[in-house]
């Protein structure tokens, strides 16, 4: 579902040329490779797929992420997005411009299209209105920092937005949560494809999980989630596709995007997202979106909306609360059941009593670590 380094140019240029010639034309970006060439070689990390795949994942329903995007170039699936606001699809820079900056879209022969609603590839869900992208002016085709850029449309959407986590609810996705990727595309390392919507739970991992990547890796720009085991991966393809976490509200918050990687359920490598819901990254996204309502003149009923959330709790916490609680009547109630057994002055009903109030006193402190665990 991301850019897998190893492959990232070709891949690009691959998809770029089957989209050109679906339509018998021969005008490709420059510096792109073709055909049979482009398939057979193997480029170290100077280029961009944009095609995408869940190694190890589950099909699902689109209704379960109804902003999901995915977006085709000449029919062809090209790159993943997620619908942040009515008339605006937040998708990975390297979808929308090549490594010299130029927009894809500004190719005479490639007809981008986009989509939400989609369970089965190219079947029903809902067109949306494509009117122009920008990528950030922030991000490095280099580095891949700050991969993120913006889809405005002419006419609002009916799929359901998501809002990024925001500042106070960083707790959603520290290290530890587990989050969830979808996507199409291919299943496999070797690109067996996927004409269904996939989704895949993985764990957000601290920064340190991407170590073997070294300087590729910038926390600021970049979140590290995956198995360091390997076996189960977003992967090539599905670059700007979401990933998403569960809140106790119900509801989802975003909180990546899919971004890069080496190879795909590689040992040692997890995937690597764009950080969206740092308080940075998405506040630079949030006004960016204010520039778009205006500079595209959106009618005025989809101005100044918000993109980000606030004040939800991760999903487990309401849960281990209500357990502390419990956990701490318990001990409410021990502590008279000890108290009637001294007045009795048997001993033993003393002693049972005691023991009693000491396992309850326990599961009240490990209550209270989950708790704490769960909530923050």
């Amino acid at each position: 579902m991301r850019v897998n380094r190893e492959k990232r140019k070709v891949g690009r240029a691959a998809a770029l040329a089957a989209a050109v010639l679906m339509t018998a034309v021969a005008v490709l970006a420059p510096g792109f490779a073709t055909g049979a060439d482009a398939g057979a070689r193997d480029f170290s990390k100077d280029g961009a797929v944009a095609s995408p795949y869940v190694v190890g994942g589950t099909t699902v329903d689109a209704a379960k992420h109804p902003w999901q995007v995915v977006i085709t170039a000449n029919g062809n699936e090209f790159c993943g997005g997620v619908l942040i606001h009515p008339m605006i699809v937040l998708t990975a820079a390297h979808c929308l411009v090549d490594d010299d900056g130029s927009y894809f879209e500004d190719n005479p022969g490639i007809n981008f299209r986009a989509f939400t609603g989609q369970t089965r590839l190219g079947i029903g869900g809902e067109e949306l209105d494509w009117k122009i992208s920008r990528a950030s002016p922030n991000f490095d085709p280099v580095t891949d920092r700050h991969d993120w850029g913006l889809i405005s449309l002419n006419s609002p959407a009916s799929a359901k937005p998501i809002e990024l986590a925001g500042a106070d609810e960083t707790a959603l996705w520290k290290a530890g949560r587990k989050a969830t990727v979808t996507g199409f595309g291919d299943l496999d390392n070797d690109g067996k494809a996927a004409m269904t919507l996939h989704q895949l739970e993985l764990p957000v991992l601290a920064d340190s999980g991407c170590r073997n990547y070294g300087s590729r890796f910038d926390r600021h720009t970049m979140l590290c989630a995956g198995y360091p085991a390997g076996g189960k991966d977003s992967c090539t393809g599905d670059s700007g596709g979401p990933l998403t976490v569960r809140t106790d509200e119900g509801d989802r918050r975003l909180i990546g995007l899919v971004s890069f990687g080496i190879g795909c359920a590689k040992a040692g490598f997890p995937g690597i997202y764009t950080r969206v819901a740092d308080p940075d990254m998405s506040y630079a996204i949030e006004q960016s979106v204010l520039a778009v309502e205006t500079a595209d003149n959106f009618p005025e009923q989809y101005r100044g909306l918000a993109v980000t959330g606030s004040g939800a709790t991760p999903y487990g916490c309401a849960a281990s609360v209500k357990a502390r609680k419990a956990a701490l009547k318990r001990v409410v109630s021990k502590r008279v059941a000890l108290r009637t057994a001294r007045a009795s002055g048997n001993r033993s009903r003393i002693n049972a009593a005691r023991r009693n109030l000491t396992k309850s006193n326990f599961q009240l402190k490990q209550s209270r670590k989950k708790a704490k665990k769960a909530c923050s």
